[in-house]
Order: C-alpha cells, then structure tokens, then sequence
C-alpha cells in the first residue's frame, strides 16, 4: 500500500507541474501577442453629408481659372476642395486606378481653404487621414452630380469629416 500511495503523489505533483507550465505558457503566449501587435486599424466610416448650393458663389473668372488650374472641366471630373480644420496631418486620396493626392494639408485660417484636387467622378474616391486611421468613401453616385465637393475636417466626430455636395463654387481668396 505505501508503494501506492506513492506513486499517487508523484503522479499528481507530475500534473500539476504539466497544467502549471501549460498554464503559464498560455499566458505569455497572450501577454507577448497582446503587446507586439501594432496593427493600425482603418475604419470606414459614413461621413456627415450635407447638399448645398446657396452659399455666396466665386466669380466666373475665378472658377474658370480653377478648372482651367486642375484640367477639371470635362464632365468626368468634379473638384475636392479640403477645408476647415486641416493641421498637417496626412491625407491620401485615391481611388482604384491610382493615388490623385498624398500630402500634409494645413487649412489656410483666412480663406478656410487646404488644397484642391480634381477627382474622377465615375469612380469612388477614398479619403484617408492616417492620423485618426479613419477614411471616408465619395461614391461616384453622388460626385458625378456634384461639380464642387468640399470636405471639412471634423475632429472629435465620429466620423471626423462633413462632406458638402454643391454645384456652386465658393470664393477660394
């Protein structure tokens, strides 16, 4: 009966050194993915939309120089405008053919301008902030009829941009 015994406790100090170890890999397994992983996370997000056209309009001569500026006037093509609350941080925007803009924008406090760019309007159009890792999608749908698209910066809301739709565009100076 002693040789019994024995051979009880051995078997059971074996086994709790086995779930002990396994136990205690499992949670450096967890500890060392929970930490390492840097991973940024896009989302996508449905931007705040608004449509507007009677805001006070820019000359015809200051439109025909934009559209002149960005090659814009075809049908094909309708014009970003970035405005308000732009502090530098990086804004790519791209749609599936190719990268249309990549730079640090910055609003202008006097003009509430950032930056143009002419889009493709018969393709969706993407516009990523890499410091808040969110983007936002401008479905062809509605840019195709929209000359003029502005999209203000709305930091703290989620999503952090309002896009304005309009065929009027306002003065840039």
């Amino acid at each position: 009966m002693g040789i019994h015994m024995f051979r009880c406790i051995v078997l059971k100090k074996m086994t709790m050194k086995k779930t002990f170890s396994i136990v205690l890999s499992m949670l450096f397994v967890v500890v060392v993915l929970g930490c390492s992983s840097s991973k940024a996370v896009t989302t996508k997000s449905k931007a705040n939309v608004q449509y507007k056209d009677d805001f006070k309009s820019a000359s015809e001569k200051e439109e025909t120089a934009l559209l002149k500026k960005l090659n814009a006037s075809g049908e094909k093509y309708s014009v970003l405008i970035f405005t308000k609350n732009y502090k530098g941080e990086k804004i790519i925007t791209s749609n599936t053919q190719k990268k249309l803009h990549s730079g640090y924008l910055i609003s202008n406090l006097k003009t509430g301008i950032a930056e143009e760019i002419r889009i493709d309007n018969t393709i969706d159009t993407k516009v990523f902030d890499n410091l808040s890792k969110k983007e936002i999608i401008i479905p062809a749908k509605e840019a195709q009829k929209h000359k003029y698209i502005y999209l203000m910066k709305k930091p703290g809301d989620n999503p952090p941009f309002l896009i304005t739709y309009s065929n009027t565009l306002r003065p840039l100076e």
